[in-house]
């Protein structure tokens, strides 16, 4: 599929990001949303107060290309069914959350026409009993292998410079890819001390999972092209097989396909297993 449906790649975008009654639809989702706010200490009650200032002097940034996202906050919170264990989490400043989903709310319709059937995580009108009903599909089929899978700090080694790429692919204005890269590498804010981010998105921002959808449709792609049962929700992602050969075979072309992306599978997070041991999914539902 191509950027518009029409063969055409999208060469001007920057002013349906900025158009007031999209950054006021992005202000009340992100107020819908909640969440605390970023290294500004203003939280989503204190831009209540000021919003209508504050989407006019964003649209006036972005029209001017002058606006600039400051670092984000980051916590480290514990990973879901794993309490012993954490993950960094970023957290925008609420400005900064609103102009990630005013660029999610434009960006979004054309890229979901590039995605594969196999993506379920982070799309409209997808869900993860979505992706578990397929799953079940497959065993029902009798797909009784499993590559259970599990990548190393995928959201911390997503490069910068080949997610431009692949976006520039469907998107030509600059003035986009120059915002989306400012967006990568603001950088974040821990315990006082500024650290800069040469590669990654940060897991919380408003536009991540949308970057990692797009990342990873080419491993998809792949995937699928050799005829393999590929449910991926995220970062996340099994492989339904009829035997153990076949298995071991998805192993050894997913680490390729992922090398290809510079991302590594976690060696201790991903395993080949049979439907007979205790399979609960977990990282999917």
């Amino acid at each position: 599929m191509k950027a518009d449906g029409t063969g055409r790649k999208i060469h001007s975008l920057i002013d349906k990001v900025y158009h007031r009654a999209n950054l006021e639809l992005a202000w009340k989702l992100v107020k819908q949303n909640g969440g605390s706010g970023g290294i500004d200490n203003v939280r989503i009650a204190d831009f209540e107060r000021v919003a209508a200032e504050e989407l006019a002097r964003l649209h006036q940034q972005l029209k001017q290309d002058v606006y600039r996202p400051i670092p984000v906050r980051r916590v480290n919170i514990p990973k879901r069914n794993k309490p012993t264990e954490t993950r960094p989490l970023g957290i925008p400043a609420i400005r900064d959350r609103v102009c990630q989903q005013a660029l999610k709310n434009r960006l979004e319709p054309i890229f979901e026409l590039t995605f594969s059937d196999c993506s379920f995580g982070y799309r409209p009108g997808r869900s993860t009993h979505q992706a578990m009903r397929k799953i079940y599909r497959e065993i029902m089929n009798g797909c009784e292998w499993v590559v259970d899978a599990d990548l190393r700090d995928f959201f911390g080694n997503v490069q910068h410079e080949r997610l431009i790429d692949m976006i520039s692919e469907r998107i030509s204005d600059g003035r986009i890819l120059r915002l989306i890269r400012q967006m990568l590498e603001a950088g974040y804010m821990e315990n006082g001390v500024k650290f800069q981010t040469v590669s990654g998105t940060p897991q919380g921002g408003i536009v991540s999972p949308l970057f990692s959808n797009i990342y990873l449709t080419p491993f998809d792609r792949a995937m699928e092209n050799k005829g393999y049962r590929l449910i991926r929700f995220a970062d996340d992602w099994v492989v339904l097989c009829k035997s153990r050969e076949e298995a071991v075979k998805v192993f050894a072309d997913a680490k390729v396909a992922l090398e290809a992306l510079g991302l590594t599978l976690h060696p201790e997070k991903t395993r080949i297993t049979h439907i007979s041991a205790d399979l609960n999914f977990s990282a999917i539902s």
